[in-house]
């Protein structure tokens, strides 16, 4: 059964139907797990992004709060290794909760200023990471749960 946000959000929801790993924790905190990165030695890794969620019922999420996330994982680099410093605004290890340590922080701020759902969210910051993954691994996926059966 999917969590109540889940249901009640187009943008979670499609997040979910798409195959990303997600997870909630505590109905403040969205994790999307198994993200392809690649590391400062030209590895592929694989990490989570965590974004603040903000709500606008008690069961449905609202507008993004802003265009920053954070990510638990090593550096992200392109595919030479040269970290993303488009991306990475810092690189400091923080306790969001007693349940989250990140390790970076993340801001690619849309020509608009902000992301219209936390779909695009999403999707925006997991797609800078993957193609540098999938330069060296055409393979990987940030939607390893395919779910979708119309696709």
């Amino acid at each position: 059964m999917l969590p109540l946000l889940v249901n009640h959000s187009p943008d979670l929801l499609k997040l979910w139907e798409s195959g990303y790993d997600m997870e909630i924790i505590g109905d403040q905190h969205l994790l999307v797990h198994q993200i392809p990165y690649v590391n400062s030695v030209k590895e592929v890794k694989y990490g989570t992004l965590v974004c603040v969620l903000t709500l606008a019922t008690p069961v449905r999420v609202g507008l993004p709060p802003d265009h920053t996330l954070f990510f638990i994982g090593e550096t992200p680099c392109d595919n030479n290794g040269v970290a993303l410093s488009g991306v990475v605004n810092n690189s400091n290890t923080q306790h969001l909760t007693n349940e989250i340590t990140v390790n970076h922080y993340f801001s690619s701020r849309p020509v608009s200023g902000n992301y219209p759902d936390y779909y695009e969210k999403v999707r925006t910051y997991s797609e800078i990471l993957c193609s540098q993954a999938m330069a060296i691994d055409i393979s990987v996926t940030s939607k390893p749960l395919n779910r979708k059966t119309n696709e």
